[in-house]
């Protein structure tokens, strides 16, 4: 017996739908447990929230925000244990949870941007090569 197997490429729009729910996954994440800046600082980020909200997710305005959301997390996860949240960025997620409830909160929360940021890249990356090939017709 011989098994076929046919990998199906997502479609663009199949992509970008979920972008958009992780992007409201995030959003939801950083109104309840992200910590708001101060300064103008919180300004920028009440807005990259409302535009994640309302499906916004590819705005460049955001990607600053995006980033030092992402550095917060990781730098809170490293703050409980050692070097957990580089570990968790850099690796493939084979560890079990933590034992810890706050620290499992923050994992789960690194996963869920490490998710939206990787997404939201590789959506950007198809459609900046659509765009080339379409000048190359």
């Amino acid at each position: 017996m011989t098994y076929t197997y046919i990998r199906r490429e997502a479609t663009l729009e199949q992509e970008l739908s979920n972008v958009m729910a992780d992007g409201a996954a995030f959003a939801e994440m950083c109104a309840w447990r992200a910590d708001v800046p101060k300064g103008p600082g919180k300004r920028v980020f009440m807005h990259m929230i409302s535009r994640l909200q309302n499906g916004e997710v590819l705005d460049p305005r955001d990607d600053g925000c995006i980033k030092e959301v992402g550095g917060d997390l990781i730098a809170r996860a490293n703050g409980m244990r050692t070097g957990y949240g580089d570990f968790l960025i850099n690796s493939f997620r084979h560890e079990p949870l933590p034992l810890s409830v706050g620290l499992a909160h923050v994992h789960k929360d690194i996963m869920l941007f490490d998710q939206f940021h990787s997404s939201r890249c590789r959506v950007r990356r198809r459609m900046a090569a659509r765009t080339q090939l379409a000048a190359l017709e």
